[in-house]
């Protein structure tokens, strides 16, 4: 099987291919703006990443989202 690596650096991958298996690196928005807004920004590089994979969220097998508060999960979810 190949493993197909795509926008990737000296450090690692964004996205990588392997046995018709997308996996994504961990996806956060900037650091410092409003909880919403970096909830849309890393949300979006998914679609982004999961779009230049040839997929997107309808095949999604399993996601873990972590938060830096949990007040901020009825928000969220």
């Amino acid at each position: 099987m190949t493993i197909k690596r795509l926008q990737k650096s000296a450090r690692m991958s964004q996205s990588v291919i392997h046995g018709g298996i997308i996996y994504l690196a961990g996806q956060v928005g900037t650091e410092g703006a409003p909880f919403k807004e970096q909830s849309q920004q890393a949300l979006d590089s998914i679609d982004k990443l999961l779009a230049a994979s040839g997929s997107d969220k309808s095949h999604l097998l399993q996601a873990t989202i972590w938060l830096a508060d949990m007040a901020d999960f009825p928000a969220f979810n």
